[in-house]
């Protein structure tokens, strides 16, 4: 069984920011602007898989099945 991780931008019009809603355990990323967001997000996804999924034995053995990075704006 795989299971597919995923990170969305969300836009805060309020707040001027993109903030992420993600199912990857410890990952929280805010931003200015959406390329920004991306560069952050590329960056402590598979950072946070590895120390939070993979280290702690919730996944077996191996490398990232899937992973994906979603826009949404709101």
């Amino acid at each position: 069984m795989s299971t597919t991780y995923y990170v969305n931008a969300v836009w805060d019009a309020e707040a001027s920011v993109y903030y992420s809603e993600s199912n990857i355990p410890g990952l929280v990323v805010e931003a200015d602007t959406l390329a920004e967001f991306v560069a952050i997000a590329e960056e402590l996804a598979p950072e946070m898989l590895r120390d939070n999924v993979f280290s702690v034995g919730r996944v077996g053995q191996g490398s990232i099945a899937a992973a994906e990075l979603r826009y949404a704006l709101a």
